[in-house]
């Protein structure tokens, strides 16, 4: 099951060009200009101030971060994690298991958390069985509350400031991990996404976010796409008067009737992968064909002697989600191949009645069944009843649990997933990477591993 240091060299002792060994070589200084939206930017932000105990590696695997090693007793309920060793604070103290113990019995009062020489042991019960994939989460992170003034951390830069759509951070030079390359960062969370396309291709912005709709574009003009493993599901859900038993053929049609693989390869551009399940094969470590069963789809002559309103299908779909939108006008051309009558509405407000919604739901839970929580969250509990009446998967529970959750949902093609998209940035021309990509596999941004080369 899987869900989901650099070293900078000291000499260098081969003899190359001048010219050639300059323009390839990282240097420091620089401020890095990122445009993206609020919720996104606070996130990544807040995950380069404020470190976890453990990290999701490159592959989707679990690395050391400010633990260095861990373990769990025979029993696999009490965990001790041994602490890195003067990692300094932002105000320039040292990073103590009391600090560790003290941040995580904040966020979690059920634990029994408590420091242990230079390590933390923890009790975290029904839990336990996926700690440390648990404290791998961003919610995890290691936040150090003073009795005055305001939080701080051990990442590799601090925030040095937060106005209104402006995030100012200034790296820092005692991180443990070595310096990071930029002086600072700068993070505009006020501007519309045309916007930002403009400034990257103005050179006012150095990384953006974009959607897979913006791919093609981005790389002709000669701009790099980077990005995480694939983190949001785009899902249909039907409404309770066409999720009763009776119209389930009609589900099952439709759902049989979208090719998933175009919408992935032509609407978004190769960046997405057609979804046959709510969770995709890397983050839940099930492939997709064990958890739902197919029904048989009705032929396009039965679908046309169906009465009009049963044929009929209003999708409901975002209005400021360009991506959604082209996800959408593609399902309704698939559903009138197969002889149904749909139309797509884009409301600002409540709008008309409508049959079926396209949703965008993010997954970055650290382990299978916290993303199958953030999933049902973002469908909601009237549909979750609608589809199967299942409670989300408590944190520990095992895979299996997670799979039958799955399955219950998909079942009766209430839900019916469409395709699994990554989040995407276009970087500029002067963004370069020492090692490794500057978004992780989890979405985080991995910015200590940035530089910014001079014309």
């Amino acid at each position: 099951m899987t869900p989901f240091a650099r070293a900078f060299p000291v000499a260098v002792s081969v003899c190359l060009a001048g010219g050639v060994l300059g323009a390839a070589r990282p240097h420091y200084g620089g401020t890095l200009r990122i445009e993206a939206t609020d919720a996104a930017a606070m996130r990544r932000v807040n995950a380069l101030a404020f470190e976890t105990l453990v990290a999701a590696d490159s592959a989707g695997g679990l690395r050391p971060a400010l633990a260095t090693s861990w373990q769990s007793d025979a029993g696999g309920r009490r965990w001790t994690f041994r602490v890195r060793r003067g990692v300094k604070l932002h105000d320039g103290s040292v990073l103590q298991p009391s600090h560790v113990a003290d941040a995580l019995r904040a966020v979690h009062a059920d634990w029994q958390v408590a420091p242990d020489a230079d390590a933390v042991a923890i009790d975290a019960g029904d839990a336990a069985r996926e700690l440390p994939w648990e404290l791998a989460g961003q919610a995890n992170a290691i936040v150090v509350r003073p009795a005055a003034g305001t939080s701080i951390g051990t990442g590799p830069f601090r925030v040095e400031r937060v106005d209104a759509g402006l995030i100012a951070l200034r790296a820092y030079d005692d991180y443990w991990d070595s310096r990071p390359f930029l002086d600072a960062i700068e993070v505009r969370t006020n501007r519309q996404p045309a916007d930002q396309l403009t400034d990257l291709e103005t050179a006012r912005a150095d990384m953006v976010t974009i959607q897979p709709t913006d791919v093609r574009r981005m790389e002709q003009r000669g701009l790099r796409v980077e990005g995480s493993r694939p983190i949001e599901l785009f899902v249909l859900a039907f409404e309770a008067h066409v999720a009763t038993a009776a119209s389930e053929s009609v589900r099952r049609t439709l759902a049989a009737a979208i090719d998933r693989g175009a919408i992935a390869r032509v609407v978004l551009q190769g960046r997405a992968e057609a979804a046959g399940a709510l969770l995709p094969q890397w983050i839940s470590g099930y492939a997709p064909v064990v958890v739902g069963r197919t029904g048989e789809p009705l032929s396009r002559s039965a679908v046309a002697a169906l009465t009009p309103d049963r044929r009929t299908l209003a999708l409901r779909v975002a209005v400021s989600d360009p991506a959604a939108q082209a996800v959408a006008q593609r399902i309704a051309v698939n559903a009138r191949d197969a002889g149904f009558v749909m139309t797509v509405q884009s409301p600002a407000g409540l709008g008309p009645r409508f049959d079926v919604r396209l949703l965008r739901l993010p997954m970055r839970g650290p382990t299978p069944g916290a993303a199958l929580s953030e999933v049902m969250a973002g469908v909601g509990p009237r549909t979750v009843a609608l589809a199967g009446r299942v409670t989300p998967p408590e944190p520990g529970e095992p895979l299996d649990t997670v799979l039958r959750t799955e399955r219950v949902l998909l079942e009766r093609a209430v839900l019916v997933p469409i395709v699994h998209v990554p989040e995407l940035y276009a970087v500029s021309p002067r963004f370069q990477t020492w090692n490794g990509s500057a978004v992780l596999a989890s979405g985080a941004w991995n910015l200590a591993n940035v530089w910014l080369s001079t014309p």
